[in-house]
Parts: structure tokens; sequence; C-alpha cells
């Protein structure tokens, strides 16, 4: 359910979604989860701690296969040895802001009501 009197940047698809996690800097590479995304960043679940203000390329591991620069905003204690980790996106082009809110409208026609 949609609440229609939220900023459509507020609004945000729980969808667990694969990803690979690279760090530029050190060349480390990890897979991860999103667990939910909107247009301005997402909440990722992984087993690796994420330090604040780092910024990471997140890649889906599946259609429509984004891949989006992002900041490490927060950082939280999840289920055992996991972490919830909130990431807001760095550099989006209108393109890919698009194709974004395309894919989020879709999957949320998708769920059941």
């Amino acid at each position: 359910m949609v609440d229609d009197n939220l900023p459509e940047d507020a609004i945000r698809l729980r969808k667990f979604i694969d990803v690979l996690v690279e760090d530029k800097v050190s060349f480390t590479l990890f897979r991860a989860s999103i667990a939910d995304i909107g247009p301005t960043g997402m909440r990722v679940i992984s087993d690796q701690y994420l330090p604040k203000r780092t910024v990471y390329t997140f890649t889906f591991k599946r259609t429509p296969f984004f891949v989006f620069r992002g900041e490490v905003r927060w950082v939280r204690a999840f289920e055992r040895d996991t972490f919830a980790v909130g990431v807001q996106f760095l550099d989006v082009s209108e393109a890919d802001l698009g194709r974004l809110r395309q894919f989020m409208e879709i999957e949320r026609q998708r769920a059941p009501s």
C-alpha cells in the first residue's frame, strides 16, 4: 500500500535483491542483500561491517542490473553476525533514476495487496 501523502523520495520498495558490494579503494568485493530501496537510497543487509561515510559500488545481480555508488549513512546490528546499513545514493543519472522508479512501480504492481 502506498501512502499518497508521502513525498515521492520517501516511498520505499521492500524487496530482497542480491547485490555485489565493491570498495574500489581497498579492492574488496563481497555479496549482500538489499532489504528496501527508494529513489535516494537503500537499506542493505550484510555480514560485513560497512563503516559510516565509506563509499561503495553496488551492482544488482539480476534484472535490471543497476550499478549505483552510495555512501554509508548509518549502521546497526541486525541478526546474529549481520548488519543493517543505510546507504545514500551518489551521482545517480536522471536516466538511472527513471529506470529505478519504473522498476519500483513494476515490483509494487506484482506484490499481492
